[in-house]
Protein backbone atom coordinates (compact mmCIF):
# COMPACT_ATOMS: atom_id res chain seq x y z
CA UNK A 1 0.00 0.00 0.00
CA UNK A 2 1.82 3.34 -1.51
CA UNK A 3 0.73 6.83 -0.47
CA UNK A 4 0.96 8.54 -4.19
CA UNK A 5 2.97 11.96 -3.19
CA UNK A 6 1.05 14.72 -2.86
CA UNK A 7 -1.79 13.84 -4.19
CA UNK A 8 -4.63 11.67 -2.70
CA UNK A 9 -4.67 8.79 -4.46
CA UNK A 10 -3.36 5.38 -2.92
CA UNK A 11 -1.66 2.36 -4.86
CA UNK A 12 -2.97 -0.98 -3.30
CA UNK A 13 -0.83 -3.59 -5.92
CA UNK A 14 -1.96 -2.82 -9.06
CA UNK A 15 -5.23 -0.78 -7.85
CA UNK A 16 -5.30 3.19 -7.68
CA UNK A 17 -7.99 4.19 -5.18
CA UNK A 18 -9.29 7.69 -5.24
CA UNK A 19 -12.42 9.28 -3.72
CA UNK A 20 -14.97 11.52 -3.20
CA UNK A 21 -14.87 13.23 -6.66
CA UNK A 22 -18.05 15.70 -5.91
CA UNK A 23 -18.86 16.16 -9.98
CA UNK A 24 -21.43 17.80 -10.46
CA UNK A 25 -20.48 20.48 -6.72
CA UNK A 26 -21.01 23.29 -9.10
CA UNK A 27 -24.88 22.68 -9.58
CA UNK A 28 -25.63 23.01 -5.77
CA UNK A 29 -23.30 26.24 -5.74
CA UNK A 30 -25.42 28.07 -8.59
CA UNK A 31 -28.73 27.15 -6.76
CA UNK A 32 -26.82 28.87 -3.38
CA UNK A 33 -26.42 31.89 -6.07
CA UNK A 34 -22.27 31.02 -6.33
CA UNK A 35 -21.32 30.58 -9.79
CA UNK A 36 -18.83 28.27 -10.43
CA UNK A 37 -17.49 26.64 -13.67
CA UNK A 38 -17.50 22.86 -14.19
CA UNK A 39 -14.27 21.84 -12.39
CA UNK A 40 -14.98 18.19 -13.57
CA UNK A 41 -12.24 18.10 -16.69
CA UNK A 42 -9.44 19.62 -14.43
CA UNK A 43 -10.51 16.37 -12.24
CA UNK A 44 -10.19 14.14 -14.55
CA UNK A 45 -6.72 15.69 -16.01
CA UNK A 46 -5.25 15.36 -12.57
CA UNK A 47 -6.18 11.63 -12.47
CA UNK A 48 -5.53 10.87 -15.98
CA UNK A 49 -1.53 12.64 -14.39
CA UNK A 50 -1.71 9.91 -11.40
CA UNK A 51 -3.02 6.89 -13.77
CA UNK A 52 -0.04 7.57 -16.50
CA UNK A 53 2.54 8.09 -13.81
CA UNK A 54 1.43 4.64 -11.59
CA UNK A 55 -0.21 2.53 -14.63
CA UNK A 56 -2.44 0.46 -12.23
CA UNK A 57 -4.51 -1.76 -14.01
CA UNK A 58 -7.42 -0.95 -12.33
CA UNK A 59 -9.42 2.18 -10.71
CA UNK A 60 -11.44 1.41 -7.99
CA UNK A 61 -13.64 4.93 -6.98
CA UNK A 62 -14.53 4.99 -2.99
CA UNK A 63 -17.99 6.80 -3.67
CA UNK A 64 -19.20 9.94 -4.13
CA UNK A 65 -18.60 10.54 -7.87
CA UNK A 66 -21.14 12.49 -8.47
CA UNK A 67 -22.32 14.70 -5.96
CA UNK A 68 -26.53 15.97 -6.11
CA UNK A 69 -28.66 14.07 -4.04
CA UNK A 70 -31.74 12.76 -4.23
CA UNK A 71 -31.74 14.73 -7.61
CA UNK A 72 -28.87 14.33 -10.61
CA UNK A 73 -28.49 17.25 -12.43
CA UNK A 74 -27.80 17.96 -16.40
CA UNK A 75 -24.42 18.61 -15.59
CA UNK A 76 -23.85 14.73 -14.49
CA UNK A 77 -25.70 12.95 -16.30
CA UNK A 78 -23.62 14.48 -19.02
CA UNK A 79 -20.11 14.66 -17.14
CA UNK A 80 -20.20 11.43 -15.47
CA UNK A 81 -20.42 9.60 -18.09
CA UNK A 82 -18.05 11.58 -20.54
CA UNK A 83 -15.97 10.79 -17.24
CA UNK A 84 -15.99 7.35 -16.79
CA UNK A 85 -15.36 6.70 -20.89
CA UNK A 86 -12.61 8.70 -21.08
CA UNK A 87 -10.86 7.10 -17.86
CA UNK A 88 -11.93 3.91 -19.43
CA UNK A 89 -9.09 4.47 -22.29
CA UNK A 90 -6.20 4.54 -19.36
CA UNK A 91 -7.24 1.29 -17.06
CA UNK A 92 -8.33 -2.07 -17.76
CA UNK A 93 -11.36 -1.75 -15.40
CA UNK A 94 -13.38 0.77 -12.74
CA UNK A 95 -14.93 0.14 -9.42
CA UNK A 96 -17.55 2.37 -8.34
CA UNK A 97 -18.19 1.52 -4.43
CA UNK A 98 -21.27 3.57 -4.03
CA UNK A 99 -21.40 6.23 -1.65
CA UNK A 100 -24.06 8.26 -0.25
CA UNK A 101 -23.78 10.96 -3.26
CA UNK A 102 -23.90 8.35 -5.82
CA UNK A 103 -28.10 7.93 -5.89
CA UNK A 104 -29.07 6.38 -9.37
CA UNK A 105 -25.17 6.86 -10.47
CA UNK A 106 -26.07 2.78 -12.32
CA UNK A 107 -27.90 5.16 -14.82
CA UNK A 108 -24.56 7.32 -15.67
CA UNK A 109 -21.89 4.60 -15.96
CA UNK A 110 -21.48 2.92 -19.61
CA UNK A 111 -20.81 -0.85 -19.94
CA UNK A 112 -17.58 -2.18 -18.22
CA UNK A 113 -17.64 0.27 -15.15
CA UNK A 114 -19.27 -1.90 -12.05
CA UNK A 115 -21.00 -0.57 -8.88
CA UNK A 116 -20.86 -2.40 -6.22
CA UNK A 117 -21.51 -1.39 -2.20
CA UNK A 118 -18.14 -3.58 -1.25
CA UNK A 119 -15.31 -5.01 -2.71
CA UNK A 120 -12.76 -7.28 -1.56
CA UNK A 121 -9.19 -8.25 -3.30
CA UNK A 122 -7.01 -10.76 -1.43
CA UNK A 123 -6.94 -9.37 2.13
CA UNK A 124 -7.93 -5.80 1.64
CA UNK A 125 -11.59 -4.40 1.69
CA UNK A 126 -13.11 -1.36 -0.09
CA UNK A 127 -16.23 0.74 0.46
CA UNK A 128 -17.27 4.20 0.43
CA UNK A 129 -17.97 4.46 4.33
CA UNK A 130 -21.09 5.78 5.41
CA UNK A 131 -23.24 2.55 6.21
CA UNK A 132 -21.48 0.04 8.38
CA UNK A 133 -19.20 -2.09 6.94
CA UNK A 134 -19.92 -5.96 6.38
CA UNK A 135 -18.38 -9.03 8.35
CA UNK A 136 -16.64 -9.76 5.26
CA UNK A 137 -15.12 -6.34 5.16
CA UNK A 138 -14.14 -6.65 8.77
CA UNK A 139 -12.61 -10.06 8.33
CA UNK A 140 -10.03 -8.22 6.13
CA UNK A 141 -6.32 -7.23 6.57
CA UNK A 142 -6.90 -4.00 6.04
CA UNK A 143 -9.54 -1.83 5.51
CA UNK A 144 -9.68 1.43 2.84
CA UNK A 145 -12.67 3.82 3.31
CA UNK A 146 -13.62 7.38 2.33
CA UNK A 147 -16.22 9.45 3.34
CA UNK A 148 -15.27 11.61 6.25
CA UNK A 149 -13.04 13.79 4.10
CA UNK A 150 -9.80 13.55 6.77
CA UNK A 151 -8.07 16.88 7.51
CA UNK A 152 -5.57 18.19 10.00
CA UNK A 153 -6.18 21.87 11.70
CA UNK A 154 -2.42 22.95 11.78
CA UNK A 155 -2.27 26.65 13.32
CA UNK A 156 1.02 27.67 11.79
CA UNK A 157 0.60 26.67 8.41
CA UNK A 158 -1.30 28.33 5.46
CA UNK A 159 -4.25 26.83 4.36
CA UNK A 160 -4.49 25.85 8.38
CA UNK A 161 -7.18 23.37 7.41
CA UNK A 162 -5.00 20.31 5.30
CA UNK A 163 -5.58 17.40 3.59
CA UNK A 164 -4.72 14.25 5.67
CA UNK A 165 -4.38 10.60 5.33
CA UNK A 166 -5.38 8.47 8.43
CA UNK A 167 -4.57 5.19 9.35
CA UNK A 168 -6.07 3.96 12.40
CA UNK A 169 -6.49 0.49 14.11
CA UNK A 170 -10.07 -1.21 15.08
CA UNK A 171 -10.92 -1.60 18.78
CA UNK A 172 -11.71 -5.22 18.72
CA UNK A 173 -10.40 -6.83 15.30
CA UNK A 174 -7.06 -7.31 13.60
CA UNK A 175 -7.44 -5.37 11.12
CA UNK A 176 -6.08 -1.37 9.89
CA UNK A 177 -8.22 1.17 8.08
CA UNK A 178 -6.98 3.55 5.88
CA UNK A 179 -8.80 6.85 5.14
CA UNK A 180 -8.60 8.22 1.79
CA UNK A 181 -9.09 12.31 1.52
CA UNK A 182 -11.48 13.75 -0.60
CA UNK A 183 -9.67 14.19 -4.60
CA UNK A 184 -11.93 17.48 -4.97
CA UNK A 185 -9.32 19.55 -3.63
CA UNK A 186 -12.44 22.16 -3.01
CA UNK A 187 -14.14 20.48 -0.45
CA UNK A 188 -13.34 21.40 3.00
CA UNK A 189 -12.51 18.52 5.30
CA UNK A 190 -13.64 17.29 8.75
CA UNK A 191 -10.30 18.29 10.46
CA UNK A 192 -10.10 15.26 12.72
CA UNK A 193 -8.17 17.24 15.54
CA UNK A 194 -11.36 19.83 15.91
CA UNK A 195 -14.41 17.67 14.64
CA UNK A 196 -15.49 13.95 14.63
CA UNK A 197 -15.17 11.85 11.94
CA UNK A 198 -18.14 10.24 9.59
CA UNK A 199 -19.58 6.98 8.98
CA UNK A 200 -20.10 4.09 11.97
CA UNK A 201 -16.82 2.47 11.28
CA UNK A 202 -14.89 5.43 12.57
CA UNK A 203 -17.51 6.51 15.05
CA UNK A 204 -18.05 3.50 16.70
CA UNK A 205 -15.25 0.82 15.78
CA UNK A 206 -11.95 2.78 15.64
CA UNK A 207 -9.46 3.67 17.69
CA UNK A 208 -9.18 6.84 16.49
CA UNK A 209 -6.75 8.33 19.24
CA UNK A 210 -4.29 5.71 18.12
CA UNK A 211 -5.01 6.86 14.64
CA UNK A 212 -1.45 8.13 12.79
CA UNK A 213 -1.75 11.19 10.75
CA UNK A 214 -0.37 11.95 7.70
CA UNK A 215 -0.27 15.66 5.54
CA UNK A 216 -0.20 14.90 1.35
CA UNK A 217 3.42 15.29 0.90
CA UNK A 218 3.90 12.36 3.81
CA UNK A 219 5.02 14.30 6.32
CA UNK A 220 4.00 12.35 9.75
CA UNK A 221 2.26 14.66 11.94
CA UNK A 222 1.38 12.43 15.05
CA UNK A 223 -1.53 10.47 16.63
CA UNK A 224 -4.54 12.07 16.90
CA UNK A 225 -4.84 12.31 20.52
CA UNK A 226 -1.58 14.15 20.55
CA UNK A 227 -3.29 16.27 17.96
CA UNK A 228 -6.15 17.04 20.08
CA UNK A 229 -4.45 17.53 22.96
CA UNK A 230 -2.19 20.54 20.85
CA UNK A 231 -6.01 22.28 20.20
Amino acid sequence: MKFIPKKPALLVDDILVVADLHNGIEYELHKKGVEVPSQTQAKFESLKEIVEQTKPKRLIILGDLKHNIPITSRQEYHEVPEFLEGMQSYVDEIIITKGNHDGAIEKLVPPGVSVVSEFIEKKTGFFHGHTSPSDEILSTKSIVKAHTHPSILLKDIRPYIQPAWVEVPLKERKCRVTVVPAFDDNIRGIALNISEPLGPLLTKMADMPEAEIYLLDGSYIGKLGELKEEV
